[in-house]
């Protein structure tokens, strides 16, 4: 072999060496959530950054639509649990030690302090926010124009909100004020901004809170619109007209108590449309507040987290770090979900925005101490019994004092079994 041939054959294998090497060096993060189709693609494009910071590293994002929560605690049991994840019941693996703290990794001063209050559980910080979402009125403009009704201002009360939905039902044109959805989780903060609450101060009992006076008032109130006043559809007219949003949507349907999911259909529906786009149609406001007394709302927030079994749990938690830095900012500025900084919302000028701005605005709002963060039993032992209750509420099988009562007593009952 002649000379030079020789030395292009070191080089080749020379080059062929450094790319072996290169490629046994890449490291593989797994990355796990429930989101599908666009949630995932934006996923990918914020990982992407951390990516480019980081070439040796690949971060693949696997979707889970189905049992997630089962799934996910099941490879945590086998010693095979992916190297971050979504998650949001955070007491249900924080108790159970599986989850590794973040208060010592991270720098969360950038981050809104109340999606940092809400992946606390027993002095720890287990997650960095993903997106969140308070809960807000939305109203259908075209339906307030209609039937000549003002909309809504931010700071309006309980007895404003009940005449509006008044103004704004006619059975005849099968047009309804507001749609009562009973949920535990989102009606806890009518609960508390009246006084009420679900659980005593200790977390141990419902007995007292949950069947107070101000609860049964908050619970009255809301189930009445429905069984007395009559402005909410029943559940089978909107199953008939293909659930909530479709109903409002549609214009048949005035205002209903959401987050902002609403937005994310309406993108889905109508691909390219903006926020501002959609205020010339929709409008969104805070939750009405008792007479004398101030707003609150419930947060929706998932959250990144690491299992104490990640594979490259290193890797994991300096990617937590990138997440807190980057206050959801390629997210956000895509117009798919929320930053998580404050100091990124006024980069992108959002809270003029004239839907958005109200999330950011109302954040502050969040009930302060989420029932679900008191106890990693929460959902066996105390949200079941008031779900349930409020079904037989609606169904008018009990009063709203019967059911509160039937619910603590079936509360005490399952703890007692338990030894608790």
């Amino acid at each position: 072999m002649k000379p030079f041939g020789r030395f292009l054959l070191v080089l080749i294998i020379i080059a062929l060496m450094i790319s072996s090497l290169a490629y046994a060096k890449k490291v593989y993060i797994r990355a796990t959530t429930w989101d599908i189709a666009e949630g995932v693609k934006w996923i990918k494009e914020v990982f992407k950054e951390y990516e480019k910071l980081h070439p040796n590293v690949v971060i693949n994002v696997q979707s889970i639509t189905q049992g997630y929560s089962d799934k996910l605690v099941t490879s945590i049991a086998g010693g095979t649990p992916p190297d971050i994840f979504m998650w949001w019941d955070y007491p249900r693996l924080a108790s159970l030690g599986v989850l590794e703290p973040l208060e010592n990794v991270v720098d969360f001063s950038g981050v809104y302090p109340t999606l940092v209050k809400w992946v606390t559980y027993k002095g720890h910080i287990w997650g960095v926010a993903k997106d969140w979402t308070t809960r807000v009125i939305w109203y259908n403009k075209k339906i307030f124009d209609k039937y000549g009704v003002p909309y809504p201002k931010e700071d309006w009360t309980w007895e404003d909100f009940l005449e509006t939905a008044k103004k704004l039902t006619h059975p005849k044109d099968g047009v309804y004020g507001f749609a009562v959805v009973p949920d535990p989780y989102a009606w806890e903060a009518w609960v508390k901004m009246n006084g009420g609450d679900y659980l005593s101060p200790d977390a141990k009992t419902m007995k007292g809170y949950l069947n107070s006076k101000q609860t049964i008032e908050a619970i009255k109130f809301l189930t009445d619109l429905y069984l007395v006043y009559g402005v909410s559809p029943s559940p089978s007219v909107r199953e008939a007209a293909g659930g909530t949003y479709a109903m409002f949507e549609s214009g048949k349907l005035a205002m209903i108590d959401s987050g902002s999911w609403f937005i994310g259909y309406m993108k889905a529906r109508n691909p390219g449309i903006t926020t501002k786009e959609l205020a010339k149609r929709f409008g969104c406001t805070f939750l009405p507040h008792p007479k004398g007394k101030e707003t609150m709302t419930m947060l929706h927030n998932a959250a990144w987290v690491v299992p104490k079994k990640s594979k490259h749990k290193d890797i994991a938690l300096d990617i937590e770090k990138f997440l807190a830095k980057e206050g959801g900012r390629v997210m956000a500025k895509a117009g798919w979900a929320l930053p998580i900084s404050d100091k990124v919302a006024k980069e992108l000028n959002l809270y003029s925005d004239p839907i958005l701005g109200v999330f950011l605005r109302s954040l502050p709002y969040s009930v302060k101490d989420p029932s679900f963060l008191k106890r990693e039993d929460w959902w066996k032992n105390f949200s079941k019994y008031i779900g349930d209750a409020f079904d037989m509420i609606m169904l008018k099988k009990m009063t709203v004092e019967q059911a509160l009562n039937w619910a603590v007593d079936q509360s005490e009952q399952a703890l007692k079994r338990e030894g608790k």
